[in-house]
């Protein structure tokens, strides 16, 4: 519990991220558990961008599976560098998340592909910022969760992959019900790295 408060806490810093393994495959879905606070700076962020915390229209769909792979490859990768990573502050009241800054911290990265996403035409339902927990401390990644699995969208790896692929230790992340809402993700099934090392 003291791990999932620090790593909620520390969110509104510009953490440093870790370069996961990577490999797409497909694979299963986070699984969501209890309720959990929304991080301080999301709350912010919402309060500054509050169209971006709403439930998608009922038109809102996601593309086919290849087409919304590519879609995926492409925001992430332009994201990726249209924004230089800069240290920004730790301090509460200073730090502040912003969609397409020309610098930025992996919090900026990651609200900058939800939004690009989001103008698609793809459901808020499918896009979900997540918290994960690593040695450098926490850090903030974009999840989009397709027909076949959860993706990972992250600013210091080049491709999308699968959320198995990754070695981040999986703290929490928005509602599939409501986006203004957070759940803890429940503890991985071992079984599910195994099968992915095997293949």
């Amino acid at each position: 519990m003291k791990r999932l408060v620090a790593a909620l806490f520390v969110l509104g810093s510009a953490l440093p991220c870790l370069a996961a393994e990577q490999g797409m495959s497909k694979g299963a879905f986070l699984k969501e558990s209890q309720n959990v606070l929304a991080p301080l700076q999301f709350v912010k962020f919402c309060m500054n961008y509050a169209s971006e915390c709403e439930r998608s229209s009922p038109e809102a769909r996601l593309p086919a599976h290849d087409v919304a792979l590519a879609a995926l490859q492409e925001v992430n990768a332009s994201v990726n560098q249209a924004i230089s990573p800069v240290k920004k502050s730790t301090n509460p009241l200073l730090a502040r998340w912003t969609i397409s800054p020309s610098s930025g911290d992996c919090n900026d990265y990651a609200i900058t592909k939800r939004h690009l996403l989001l103008s698609k035409g793809w459901p808020a339902s499918a896009l979900r910022l997540a918290v994960v927990f690593a040695p450098a401390g926490g850090h903030l990644v974009l999840i989009a969760r397709l027909q076949d699995g959860d993706y990972v969208l992250d600013n210091l790896v080049p491709e999308v992959r699968d959320w198995r692929g990754s070695s981040y230790q999986w703290v929490s992340m928005e509602s599939g019900e409501d986006p203004r809402f957070w759940v803890s993700i429940a503890k991985q099934d071992q079984r599910d790295f195994a099968e992915l090392g095997n293949r």
